[in-house]
């Protein structure tokens, strides 16, 4: 008898890849939403001039992969579970992101690498390919894109940022970890006892 394949999904950015200027990193994400909250706006930015799409490819190339999530993702990878990289990063991200991915040897690791490829809203990219791909879980540091989530049968977990809390989270379907190792950990431990 063949064994159900667990299909996981994974954001890239703050999840798989941290970045690896730490702090400031942090404080810049702070006046990123100060700015948008400030504005009424729930819009993501979206680079439009060559030198601002530039400093995105390189803010991005600057992340490191989170080791110990890593490590646990490559054990489950030799199971029965089947993992899926689905990303925002628009199109002009494309090439500098699957060389990252190789780089660090992460892309095999990937049944399928999904990006945002036609620069479509990054809610709704997510919410297709969720959808499409049937996946089961899905992990993710941003708690607007999950609460969007909470629409398909997947079940949520959210990378709580270093500058919050997590008492942002109201939604029940929505789990808070620290990190992708934590949230792989719960989900391996929810279906050895069968209530995942």
């Amino acid at each position: 008898m063949k064994t159900k394949e667990i299909r996981v999904g994974l954001d890239l950015d703050g999840v798989v890849a941290k970045h690896s200027l730490g702090g400031f990193w942090v404080k810049v994400r702070i006046i990123k939403e100060a700015i948008l909250k400030g504005a009424h706006s729930k819009k993501y930015y979206f680079p439009k001039t060559k030198l601002e799409q530039l400093a995105w490819i390189v803010i991005n190339w600057c992340r490191v992969p989170d080791k110990k999530g890593t490590d646990l993702l490559k054990s489950l990878a030799q199971k029965n579970f089947c993992f899926f990289l689905i990303s925002s990063r628009l199109k002009f991200n494309y090439p500098s992101t699957i060389k990252w991915l190789k780089k660090y040897g992460l892309f095999t690791l990937f049944k399928k690498v999904l990006l945002n490829t036609k620069d479509e809203n990054p809610i709704y990219f997510k919410v297709e390919k969720i959808k499409s791909e049937k996946i089961d879980f899905f992990i993710d540091d941003d708690l607007e894109v999950l609460i969007a989530l909470c629409q398909t049968k997947a079940k949520l977990f959210w990378i709580v940022p270093g500058h919050k809390n997590g008492d942002e989270n109201h939604e029940n379907k929505i789990i808070n970890c620290n990190s992708y190792k934590e949230a792989l950990e719960k989900i391996v431990i929810g279906i050895d006892k069968g209530i995942c």
